[in-house]
C-alpha cells in the first residue's frame, strides 16, 4: 500500500460542487486511488490561479467543499494522528491528512492559523509559489526569505506539532525556516535538483539539511521535476530520482509526494507551465503507481525499502510529529 504526501483532489472537490456535483470523492477519485494502491495522503487546501486574486474567499470555498464531501463520504475520512490512520485503516477506510499548500489566504494574522487547526488541518506551508505576508516562492525575490511574521507562524507551526512543509520555498526561505524550527522538517513534493535543475527542486545540500532534521523528501511526478528535457520525463527518469534521493540521504527520509492533477482543467495546468500535459510518461496518474513499485524493485529496491518508502517513512514521519 501506498501513502501519497501530496494530493490536489480536494481542488477538482472544490469545482465540481461549486458546479452543483455531490460524492466528488466516491465518483471521481477513490476507485482510482485504489486501483492504484493508495491507501491514503495529505490532500492540500490550495489556491490555484486565478482564485489568487481573493486567498480568502478561495479558501472558505475549499474548506466548505470539504465540510460538506466529508459529510456524506462514507468511505474515506480525515485523520489528525497515527492512531486515527489506525484506526481508518482497519475499519477499511481511505485516511485524508489534511493540509494547506500555502498560508497566504491568513494575511498577516497569524492567530488564524490556529482556526484553520481547529478545522482539522494538520500541515502546511508558507507559501505556493508567490511571495506573500510570511515568506518567498520559488517565483518570488530570490534575496527576500521568510518575514518577521512568517517566523511566528513558523513557531506556532511547531508548537501546534503541524507539520512544517518547505516544498515551494525559494533558497533563502527554506534555508531562513530551518534556522528557524527545531522540528523534523518535510519536503512533500520536490525532486533533485542535480537530475532536474528547475527552482522546485531541492541542491544536495537542501536534501542533507533535510535529513540531518530527521526529515521527509517526496518525490514529485510533475513532468518538468523530472526531467527539464521532454525526452527524459518518462518513468524511467522518475525512477533515478529515487535512487539519487535514496543514495543521498538514505532511503529512511524518502517517501512520495506525487503532485497528480491530470483531474484538474487545462487553464490550471497552464499556471504550472506551457505544456499541454503535466504528467510523467509511464506515471500519468495513480493508477499507474503499482507499474512504478515494479520498476523500483527492478533497480534493486527491497521489500523491506519499498515498504519504507511507500508507507511506513511517512507514518514514522507523522507520528514523530503528530502522536
Amino acid at each position: 500500500m501506498v501513502f501519497d504526501g501530496h494530493c490536489d483532489i480536494f481542488t477538482d472537490v472544490t469545482i465540481k460542487r461549486l458546479q452543483g456535483e455531490t460524492q466528488v470523492l466516491k465518483n471521481h477519485h477513490l476507485p482510482k486511488l485504489r486501483k492504484g494502491n493508495i491507501e491514503g495522503g495529505c490532500f492540500v487546501i490550495w489556491v490555484d490561479p486565478p482564485y489568487d486574486t481573493d486567498y480568502g474567499k478561495r479558501t472558505k470555498q475549499v474548506l466548505d467543499a470539504i465540510s460538506a464531501e466529508m459529510a456524506e463520504c462514507d468511505e474515506a475520512v480525515l485523520v489528525h494522528t497515527m492512531a486515527e490512520i489506525a484506526k481508518a485503516k482497519a475499519d477499511g477506510k481511505f485516511y485524508i491528512l489534511l493540509g494547506t499548500e500555502g498560508l497566504a489566504a491568513i494575511g498577516e494574522d497569524v492567530d488564524r492559523i490556529e482556526r484553520l487547526y481547529d478545522f482539522g488541518v494538520r500541515h502546511a506551508m508558507l507559501t505556493w509559489n508567490e511571495e506573500n505576508a510570511l515568506a518567498t516562492g520559488v517565483q518570488g525575490n530570490p534575496a527576500r526569505g521568510v518575514t518577521p511574521m512568517g517566523k511566528k507562524a513558523l513557531q506556532l507551526l511547531e508548537k501546534k506539532h503541524m507539520l512544517v512543509d518547505v516544498s515551494h520555498l525559494n533558497e533563502r526561505s527554506f534555508w531562513d525556516a530551518l534556522d528557524i524550527v527545531s522540528c523534523p522538517v518535510l519536503a512533500s513534493h520536490s525532486n533533485a535538483k542535480a537530475l532536474a535543475n528547475t527552482a522546485r527542486n531541492l541542491t544536495d545540500d537542501q536534501l542533507l539539511a533535510i535529513r540531518d532534521t530527521d526529515g521527509l523528501v517526496g518525490l514529485n511526478s510533475f513532468n518538468l521535476f523530472v526531467s527539464q528535457d521532454i525526452r527524459k520525463q518518462n518513468i524511467d527518469m522518475f525512477v533515478k530520482h529515487i535512487v539519487y534521493m535514496a543514495e543521498k540521504i538514505g532511503v529512511n527520509h524518502v517517501g512520495f509526494g506525487f503532485d497528480f492533477f491530470e483531474f484538474l482543467s487545462t487553464d490550471c495546468m497552464k499556471s504550472y507551465s506551457d505544456l499541454d500535459v503535466p504528467y510523467t510518461t509511464g506515471l500519468e496518474d495513480c493508477t499507474k503507481v503499482p507499474i512504478l513499485l515494479q520498476q523500483l524493485e527492478k533497480v534493486g529496491f527491497t521489500k523491506q525499502e519499498l515498504e519504507r518508502i511507500c508507507y511506513q517513512n511517512w507514518h514514522d514521519f507523522i507520528r514523530r510529529i503528530l502522536g
